[in-house]
């Protein structure tokens, strides 16, 4: 049982699974979707959407536009896993983080816009059992427990600048912290057979930076950004477009590309989303979003909805975001399954002002 453990933990050190779903919390971690109602209820936006401080994290040259402003936004997210094996549902296991946030600031300085934030990019938790086999038709082996805790933030400023007529740049950069402690325990059913148990723990911090590039027309806007590769995060490239409808009520429509680890696994996400103003103070978000990493002829899938609100000299809003992705992994090795249904649900609310209220 000793060569199994070591197996175990070997597996989760080396593992390279991306960073979308619960199984990814014990290996680069499950990344935090959406740092902002707006970017969540569009599905996750990275180089286009709406320009906010919140944008420092993300594409920088989307806040060279902004006059001095403050973001709040605080988030719940569930996560799921859903062992499948002859199209029936085998286990089950969930986590819950309420402890998701984002506090992000810009103000201008002379032809430049400068701002600093501290944002959860990532959560480390994880809580599920398995039970032990050498075959399914003998008695158990015992019964296997992992617990992981910990999450990732960055801690990041930012400058950027209008360069000619629409176009901006942008750059931030700073410290992303990474904290986890996992606890693994097998309780032997068999008396020939010992318990064991291994606990270890990550804590490291790596310098991280996105920079970006804004064309903010008045019917049509584009962006590119980058953020990128530590250790415990892939680096992502996106790019996308939008267009103002002003025959559909002033709706705009756009679409972003992304590219995680580009170079290397090349994880391919695309999404639409539409803005619709439904009054001058209030505007409608939208979004369906497609991941084409396929699993038992299976693709991702998202859709998001929200709002913004004006009121008085704040801008309210809210963000729901739920994704579904296959995968064939699980934190246990030697757990068998047809597929792994991933899912996860992301519910947000947020607040920015202008600085000096």
């Amino acid at each position: 049982m000793k060569t199994f453990v070591l197996f175990m933990l070997s597996t989760i050190l080396v593992s390279n699974a991306f960073a979308f779903g619960y199984y990814d919390a014990i290996t680069k971690g499950t990344m935090v979707p959406g740092l902002s109602p707006s970017t969540v209820a569009l599905g996750s936006l990275r180089a286009v959407g709406i320009n906010e401080p919140a944008s420092i994290f993300t594409n920088p040259a989307q806040t060279s536009l902004l006059e001095s402003e403050v973001q709040l936004a605080w988030s719940s997210i569930q996560w799921a896993e859903r062992v499948i094996q002859s199209d029936l549902e085998k286990t089950v296991r969930t986590y819950m983080t309420n402890d998701n946030g984002t506090v992000a600031m810009v103000f201008p300085a002379g032809r430049v816009v400068l701002g600093a934030g501290i944002a959860k990019v990532g959560e480390y938790g994880y809580q599920g059992s398995h039970t032990i086999y050498d075959d399914p038709e003998d008695p158990e082996l015992g019964v296997a427990v992992l617990d992981a805790t910990g999450s990732q933030w960055e801690s990041v400023a930012s400058i950027s600048a209008v360069i000619t007529g629409p176009l901006s740049v942008g750059f931030s950069g700073g410290a992303r912290i990474v904290k986890a402690d996992y606890d693994y325990e097998f309780s032997s059913s068999q008396f020939l057979i010992p318990d064991s148990s291994a606990i270890w723990s990550v804590d490291e911090t790596e310098f991280a930076w996105h920079g970006g590039l804004a064309l903010n027309g008045d019917m049509f806007k584009s962006g590119v950004s980058y953020s990128s590769e530590t250790d415990y995060m892939d680096d992502i490239i996106a790019f996308g477009a939008s267009a103002l409808a002003p025959h559909l009520r002033n709706t705009t429509v756009g679409f972003e590309a992304e590219i995680v680890s580009p170079f290397d696994h090349n994880r391919f996400l695309g999404n639409l989303f539409v803005l619709m103003p439904l009054t001058e103070d209030l505007n409608i978000l939208t979004s369906v979003s497609f991941d084409d990493n396929r699993v038992a002829n299976r693709a991702g899938l998202g859709f998001g909805l929200g709002f913004d609100m004006r009121v008085s000299s704040f801008t309210l809003g809210g963000g729901l975001l739920s994704r579904f992705k296959s995968r064939k992994n699980t934190a246990f090795p030697s757990e068998s399954s047809d597929r792994v249904d991933d899912s996860s649900t992301l519910f947000t609310l947020g607040v920015s002002c202008p600085l000096g209220i």
